[in-house]
């Protein structure tokens, strides 16, 4: 895709709400450049945009463009410890829901105990 005659690798955030924040763009970038520039040195100077879709009162979603350019991103250590801390934290979530669901139980045996 090009924008003002500069090529630019799209993500786009369709969401409504919970829109990605100024840290959240900065994973996004970090994350693109480390997906298609650092492996093809061909790509090392296109652009990298984030699109994102903003709701207005009569219905029309109006699009807003960040480009990447000039904030640092993270490096590949920081990412993959992001990743790493995430699913960590996501398989917490899940044990704890597991052990809620079997605290709740009625205690009754079923059918096939």
């Amino acid at each position: 895709m090009l924008i003002r005659g500069l090529p630019v690798i799209p993500f786009f955030d369709p969401r409504r709400t919970r829109r990605l924040t100024a840290t959240g763009r900065r994973f996004v970038f970090s994350m693109m450049h480390q997906a298609i520039r650092v492996p093809d040195p061909d790509l090392s100077e296109v652009r990298l945009g984030i699109f994102q879709f903003d709701s207005a009162e009569n219905g029309e979603r109006t699009l807003k463009l960040y480009v990447e350019g000039g904030e640092p991103l993270y490096d590949f250590a920081e990412l993959d410890e992001m990743i790493r801390n995430t699913y960590a934290i996501w398989a917490e979530v899940l044990i704890e829901r597991v052990q809620e669901a079997h605290r709740r139980g009625s205690g009754a045996q079923g059918p096939l105990i």
